[in-house]
Protein backbone atom coordinates (compact mmCIF):
# COMPACT_ATOMS: atom_id res chain seq x y z
CA UNK A 1 0.00 0.00 0.00
CA UNK A 2 1.19 3.40 -1.29
CA UNK A 3 1.76 5.81 1.83
CA UNK A 4 1.92 9.57 1.12
CA UNK A 5 3.74 11.79 3.11
CA UNK A 6 2.50 15.15 3.62
CA UNK A 7 4.64 17.86 3.38
CA UNK A 8 4.32 20.95 5.44
CA UNK A 9 4.12 24.61 4.02
CA UNK A 10 4.77 27.62 4.62
CA UNK A 11 1.89 29.39 6.44
CA UNK A 12 1.05 33.02 5.49
CA UNK A 13 2.30 34.39 9.01
CA UNK A 14 5.69 33.17 8.47
CA UNK A 15 6.42 34.10 4.94
CA UNK A 16 5.11 37.51 5.93
CA UNK A 17 7.49 37.16 9.12
CA UNK A 18 10.73 36.40 6.89
CA UNK A 19 9.93 39.28 4.73
CA UNK A 20 10.19 41.27 7.66
CA UNK A 21 12.94 39.92 8.46
CA UNK A 22 14.81 40.09 5.32
CA UNK A 23 13.70 43.95 5.08
CA UNK A 24 15.02 44.67 8.15
CA UNK A 25 18.45 43.12 7.09
CA UNK A 26 18.01 45.68 4.41
CA UNK A 27 17.27 48.36 6.02
CA UNK A 28 20.10 47.97 8.10
CA UNK A 29 22.80 46.96 5.46
CA UNK A 30 21.84 49.67 3.27
CA UNK A 31 23.30 52.69 5.46
CA UNK A 32 26.15 51.23 5.52
CA UNK A 33 26.61 50.37 2.09
CA UNK A 34 25.37 54.06 1.22
CA UNK A 35 28.51 55.15 3.88
CA UNK A 36 31.21 52.51 2.13
CA UNK A 37 30.11 54.34 -1.30
CA UNK A 38 30.20 57.62 0.06
CA UNK A 39 34.00 57.59 1.25
CA UNK A 40 34.91 56.08 -1.87
CA UNK A 41 33.09 58.96 -3.59
CA UNK A 42 35.24 61.11 -0.82
CA UNK A 43 38.79 59.75 -1.29
CA UNK A 44 38.43 59.69 -5.25
CA UNK A 45 36.98 63.75 -5.13
CA UNK A 46 40.03 63.95 -2.81
CA UNK A 47 42.53 62.60 -5.16
CA UNK A 48 41.14 64.40 -7.86
CA UNK A 49 41.68 67.48 -6.07
CA UNK A 50 45.47 66.69 -5.42
CA UNK A 51 46.18 65.90 -8.62
CA UNK A 52 44.80 69.19 -10.09
CA UNK A 53 47.17 70.60 -7.08
CA UNK A 54 50.51 68.86 -8.13
CA UNK A 55 49.85 70.22 -11.98
CA UNK A 56 49.42 73.97 -10.34
CA UNK A 57 52.79 73.20 -8.46
CA UNK A 58 54.38 72.24 -11.81
CA UNK A 59 52.89 75.22 -13.72
CA UNK A 60 54.31 77.31 -11.25
CA UNK A 61 57.57 75.64 -11.22
CA UNK A 62 58.38 76.58 -14.84
CA UNK A 63 56.68 79.59 -15.25
CA UNK A 64 56.88 81.49 -11.97
CA UNK A 65 53.75 82.50 -11.89
CA UNK A 66 50.08 80.90 -11.11
CA UNK A 67 48.09 80.39 -14.57
CA UNK A 68 45.19 83.29 -15.47
CA UNK A 69 41.76 81.76 -15.99
CA UNK A 70 41.07 83.33 -18.85
CA UNK A 71 42.80 82.62 -22.45
CA UNK A 72 41.17 84.87 -25.55
CA UNK A 73 40.25 82.66 -27.93
CA UNK A 74 37.45 83.63 -29.84
CA UNK A 75 36.25 86.91 -30.88
CA UNK A 76 33.97 87.50 -28.55
CA UNK A 77 35.15 88.55 -25.20
CA UNK A 78 33.34 85.61 -23.61
CA UNK A 79 34.71 82.91 -25.73
CA UNK A 80 37.83 82.05 -24.02
CA UNK A 81 39.45 79.28 -21.81
CA UNK A 82 40.13 78.26 -18.27
CA UNK A 83 43.07 77.66 -16.14
CA UNK A 84 42.00 74.21 -16.43
CA UNK A 85 43.09 74.38 -20.56
CA UNK A 86 46.81 75.63 -19.44
CA UNK A 87 47.39 72.58 -16.72
CA UNK A 88 46.25 69.80 -19.27
CA UNK A 89 50.32 69.10 -20.00
CA UNK A 90 50.77 68.88 -16.00
CA UNK A 91 47.44 66.32 -16.00
CA UNK A 92 48.62 63.78 -19.01
CA UNK A 93 46.44 65.69 -21.54
CA UNK A 94 49.70 67.12 -23.38
CA UNK A 95 47.92 65.18 -26.51
CA UNK A 96 44.88 67.43 -25.55
CA UNK A 97 46.68 70.68 -24.96
CA UNK A 98 48.93 70.29 -28.41
CA UNK A 99 44.97 69.91 -30.32
CA UNK A 100 43.48 72.91 -29.00
CA UNK A 101 44.50 75.93 -31.06
CA UNK A 102 45.06 79.46 -30.36
CA UNK A 103 45.06 83.09 -32.25
CA UNK A 104 47.31 84.67 -33.44
CA UNK A 105 46.42 87.43 -31.69
CA UNK A 106 44.23 86.78 -28.43
CA UNK A 107 43.04 90.64 -28.39
CA UNK A 108 41.40 89.66 -32.39
CA UNK A 109 40.53 85.95 -31.84
CA UNK A 110 39.89 83.39 -34.35
CA UNK A 111 36.41 81.77 -34.73
CA UNK A 112 37.36 78.80 -36.16
CA UNK A 113 39.88 78.18 -33.57
CA UNK A 114 37.04 78.77 -30.40
CA UNK A 115 35.16 76.28 -32.58
CA UNK A 116 38.13 73.46 -33.34
CA UNK A 117 38.53 74.03 -29.35
CA UNK A 118 35.20 74.01 -28.04
CA UNK A 119 34.78 70.59 -29.82
CA UNK A 120 38.19 69.45 -27.85
CA UNK A 121 36.84 70.75 -24.72
CA UNK A 122 34.32 68.65 -24.45
CA UNK A 123 36.14 65.64 -23.73
CA UNK A 124 34.96 64.42 -20.17
CA UNK A 125 38.33 64.14 -17.68
CA UNK A 126 38.00 62.23 -15.01
CA UNK A 127 40.04 64.55 -12.73
CA UNK A 128 37.30 67.28 -13.27
CA UNK A 129 34.29 65.13 -12.02
CA UNK A 130 33.57 64.14 -8.24
CA UNK A 131 31.55 61.09 -8.38
CA UNK A 132 29.36 62.48 -5.66
CA UNK A 133 28.08 65.23 -7.94
CA UNK A 134 25.35 64.38 -10.42
CA UNK A 135 26.45 64.10 -14.17
CA UNK A 136 26.39 67.08 -16.59
CA UNK A 137 24.19 68.32 -19.14
CA UNK A 138 26.16 68.21 -22.50
CA UNK A 139 26.39 70.99 -24.58
CA UNK A 140 23.87 71.32 -27.11
CA UNK A 141 24.09 74.17 -30.05
CA UNK A 142 22.22 76.95 -28.05
CA UNK A 143 23.41 75.96 -24.89
CA UNK A 144 26.50 76.41 -22.35
CA UNK A 145 26.68 72.57 -20.97
CA UNK A 146 29.83 70.22 -21.17
CA UNK A 147 31.87 67.32 -19.78
CA UNK A 148 31.51 68.31 -16.12
CA UNK A 149 33.49 70.64 -13.89
CA UNK A 150 33.29 69.96 -9.81
CA UNK A 151 36.21 71.80 -9.23
CA UNK A 152 36.64 75.79 -8.60
CA UNK A 153 40.22 77.92 -8.18
CA UNK A 154 39.65 80.67 -5.29
CA UNK A 155 39.37 83.97 -6.95
CA UNK A 156 39.10 85.21 -2.52
CA UNK A 157 36.67 86.11 -0.79
CA UNK A 158 35.35 89.25 -3.32
CA UNK A 159 32.00 89.32 -4.44
CA UNK A 160 33.49 90.44 -7.53
CA UNK A 161 33.56 87.43 -9.84
CA UNK A 162 35.10 87.55 -13.16
CA UNK A 163 36.30 91.54 -14.28
CA UNK A 164 37.79 92.31 -11.35
CA UNK A 165 41.31 93.16 -12.47
CA UNK A 166 43.74 93.33 -10.09
CA UNK A 167 41.05 93.60 -7.67
CA UNK A 168 40.85 90.01 -7.24
CA UNK A 169 42.50 88.59 -3.28
CA UNK A 170 42.16 85.09 -3.78
CA UNK A 171 45.30 82.72 -5.69
CA UNK A 172 43.85 82.86 -9.11
CA UNK A 173 42.99 85.83 -11.12
CA UNK A 174 41.47 86.62 -14.58
CA UNK A 175 43.61 89.25 -15.84
CA UNK A 176 46.64 89.67 -13.60
CA UNK A 177 49.33 87.14 -12.68
CA UNK A 178 49.69 85.61 -8.89
CA UNK A 179 52.49 83.80 -7.92
CA UNK A 180 53.44 81.86 -4.69
CA UNK A 181 55.43 84.90 -3.03
CA UNK A 182 51.66 87.12 -3.43
CA UNK A 183 50.37 84.40 -0.79
CA UNK A 184 51.80 86.42 2.33
CA UNK A 185 49.43 84.71 4.67
CA UNK A 186 51.30 81.49 4.08
CA UNK A 187 50.08 78.38 1.06
CA UNK A 188 48.78 76.15 4.27
CA UNK A 189 46.53 78.53 5.27
CA UNK A 190 44.91 79.90 1.78
CA UNK A 191 42.53 78.40 -0.12
CA UNK A 192 43.37 77.22 -3.68
CA UNK A 193 40.62 75.20 -4.97
CA UNK A 194 38.01 73.47 -3.88
CA UNK A 195 34.22 71.79 -5.17
CA UNK A 196 31.58 73.23 -7.51
CA UNK A 197 28.05 71.45 -7.58
CA UNK A 198 27.22 70.43 -11.53
CA UNK A 199 23.60 72.45 -12.67
CA UNK A 200 20.34 71.05 -13.63
CA UNK A 201 20.93 72.16 -17.33
CA UNK A 202 18.04 75.16 -16.86
CA UNK A 203 18.04 77.87 -18.94
CA UNK A 204 15.12 79.38 -17.73
CA UNK A 205 11.51 79.17 -15.33
CA UNK A 206 12.29 77.28 -11.56
CA UNK A 207 15.83 77.01 -10.69
CA UNK A 208 17.18 73.99 -8.78
CA UNK A 209 18.23 75.01 -5.37
CA UNK A 210 21.87 74.47 -4.82
CA UNK A 211 22.84 73.52 -8.30
CA UNK A 212 21.96 76.21 -10.44
CA UNK A 213 22.91 80.10 -10.39
CA UNK A 214 19.48 82.43 -9.66
CA UNK A 215 20.61 85.96 -10.72
CA UNK A 216 19.42 88.67 -8.77
CA UNK A 217 20.70 92.34 -10.21
CA UNK A 218 23.80 94.03 -9.61
CA UNK A 219 22.53 96.88 -7.14
CA UNK A 220 22.59 94.43 -3.75
CA UNK A 221 26.20 93.68 -5.04
CA UNK A 222 26.94 97.22 -5.42
CA UNK A 223 25.67 98.45 -1.99
CA UNK A 224 27.95 95.82 -0.61
CA UNK A 225 30.75 98.26 1.49
CA UNK A 226 33.47 95.82 1.69
CA UNK A 227 33.90 93.83 -1.29
CA UNK A 228 36.59 91.95 0.21
CA UNK A 229 34.44 90.84 3.58
CA UNK A 230 30.93 91.33 2.41
CA UNK A 231 28.71 91.13 6.05
CA UNK A 232 26.64 88.41 6.94
CA UNK A 233 23.75 90.94 6.85
CA UNK A 234 24.97 91.75 3.15
CA UNK A 235 24.90 88.54 2.37
CA UNK A 236 21.82 87.34 3.55
CA UNK A 237 20.23 90.08 1.48
CA UNK A 238 21.65 88.84 -1.89
CA UNK A 239 20.52 85.03 -0.53
CA UNK A 240 16.89 86.25 0.27
CA UNK A 241 16.92 88.50 -3.34
CA UNK A 242 17.99 85.24 -5.30
CA UNK A 243 15.17 82.64 -4.14
CA UNK A 244 13.01 84.31 -6.82
CA UNK A 245 15.83 84.94 -8.75
CA UNK A 246 14.51 88.07 -10.68
CA UNK A 247 16.58 88.39 -13.20
CA UNK A 248 16.36 84.46 -14.05
CA UNK A 249 18.40 81.27 -13.58
CA UNK A 250 20.84 79.13 -15.38
CA UNK A 251 21.91 75.41 -14.68
CA UNK A 252 24.98 75.47 -16.61
CA UNK A 253 27.41 75.86 -13.14
CA UNK A 254 30.08 73.02 -13.02
CA UNK A 255 29.44 72.19 -16.49
CA UNK A 256 33.05 73.28 -18.32
CA UNK A 257 36.28 72.30 -17.38
CA UNK A 258 37.34 74.43 -20.26
CA UNK A 259 35.15 77.85 -19.68
CA UNK A 260 36.53 80.88 -17.57
CA UNK A 261 33.23 81.52 -15.98
CA UNK A 262 32.28 82.28 -12.51
CA UNK A 263 31.26 78.36 -11.81
CA UNK A 264 32.34 76.66 -14.35
CA UNK A 265 36.34 76.77 -12.81
CA UNK A 266 35.97 79.45 -10.51
CA UNK A 267 34.40 80.24 -6.94
CA UNK A 268 34.77 82.48 -4.03
CA UNK A 269 35.26 81.99 -0.83
CA UNK A 270 33.00 85.30 -0.01
CA UNK A 271 30.08 82.75 1.68
CA UNK A 272 30.52 79.76 3.74
CA UNK A 273 30.66 75.78 1.85
CA UNK A 274 26.76 74.66 1.26
CA UNK A 275 25.76 78.15 1.39
CA UNK A 276 22.05 77.97 2.68
CA UNK A 277 20.86 80.19 -0.12
CA UNK A 278 21.10 80.03 -3.66
CA UNK A 279 24.57 80.04 -5.84
CA UNK A 280 23.93 83.92 -7.04
CA UNK A 281 24.73 86.38 -9.58
CA UNK A 282 24.14 89.73 -10.53
CA UNK A 283 22.01 90.80 -14.04
CA UNK A 284 22.01 88.05 -16.05
CA UNK A 285 23.50 86.03 -18.05
CA UNK A 286 25.74 86.09 -21.49
CA UNK A 287 26.38 82.83 -22.56
CA UNK A 288 24.07 80.92 -20.46
CA UNK A 289 26.28 80.99 -17.59
CA UNK A 290 27.84 83.58 -14.73
CA UNK A 291 30.16 85.74 -16.77
CA UNK A 292 29.41 89.70 -14.76
CA UNK A 293 31.24 91.20 -12.73
CA UNK A 294 29.20 90.13 -9.72
CA UNK A 295 28.22 87.04 -7.64
CA UNK A 296 28.28 84.73 -4.55
CA UNK A 297 30.10 81.08 -6.01
CA UNK A 298 30.54 79.27 -2.42
CA UNK A 299 31.80 75.85 -2.80
CA UNK A 300 29.50 73.13 -2.86
CA UNK A 301 29.42 69.36 -2.62
CA UNK A 302 27.52 66.22 -1.99
CA UNK A 303 29.61 65.17 0.79
CA UNK A 304 28.01 65.10 3.83
CA UNK A 305 28.61 68.30 6.26
CA UNK A 306 31.44 70.31 4.06
CA UNK A 307 33.30 70.35 0.84
CA UNK A 308 36.90 68.84 0.42
CA UNK A 309 39.82 72.29 -0.25
CA UNK A 310 42.39 71.92 -1.81
CA UNK A 311 45.36 74.54 -0.46
CA UNK A 312 48.29 76.21 -1.68
CA UNK A 313 50.83 74.07 -0.24
CA UNK A 314 49.34 71.21 -1.78
CA UNK A 315 47.53 69.82 1.16
CA UNK A 316 43.66 69.01 1.72
CA UNK A 317 41.37 69.47 4.48
CA UNK A 318 37.64 68.98 4.55
CA UNK A 319 35.97 72.04 5.57
CA UNK A 320 32.88 72.01 7.65
CA UNK A 321 29.83 73.45 6.89
CA UNK A 322 29.97 75.50 10.18
CA UNK A 323 33.30 77.26 9.45
CA UNK A 324 32.34 81.05 10.62
CA UNK A 325 31.71 83.38 8.04
CA UNK A 326 35.35 85.53 8.71
CA UNK A 327 37.12 82.34 8.93
CA UNK A 328 36.23 81.14 5.75
CA UNK A 329 36.80 84.67 4.12
CA UNK A 330 40.29 84.78 5.63
CA UNK A 331 40.69 81.24 4.15
CA UNK A 332 40.43 82.27 1.14
CA UNK A 333 42.05 85.77 1.01
CA UNK A 334 45.86 85.26 0.25
CA UNK A 335 47.12 88.63 2.04
CA UNK A 336 44.59 90.17 4.90
CA UNK A 337 46.68 89.10 7.62
CA UNK A 338 44.25 88.06 10.04
CA UNK A 339 45.06 85.43 12.81
CA UNK A 340 42.29 82.28 11.30
CA UNK A 341 39.98 81.10 13.48
CA UNK A 342 39.32 77.10 14.27
CA UNK A 343 37.68 75.40 11.24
Amino acid sequence: MLILKKHKAFTLIELLVVIAIIAILIGLLLPAVQKVREASSRIQCSNNLKQLGLAMHSYHDVFRIFPRNYTRVGTNVWEALSVNFLLLPYLEQNGLFQKMLLPADPNVGDSAAWSNDWTLANTKLKVFNCPSSEPATLRTSDYWGGPGCNYGWSTGSSTETTWAGTRFNGMISYQSDTKMGDVSDGLSNTILASELLTGSGARSGAGVFPRDIFYTNDGLFSAVVNKNFPTQTELDNIGNAAKTAPSGVRGTIGGNWAWYAAGQSTLTTAAPPNWQFPTAGGNCCPGGAHDWGSGIIPPRSRHTGGVNALFGDGSLRFIQNSVTLITFQCLGNKADGQVLGEY
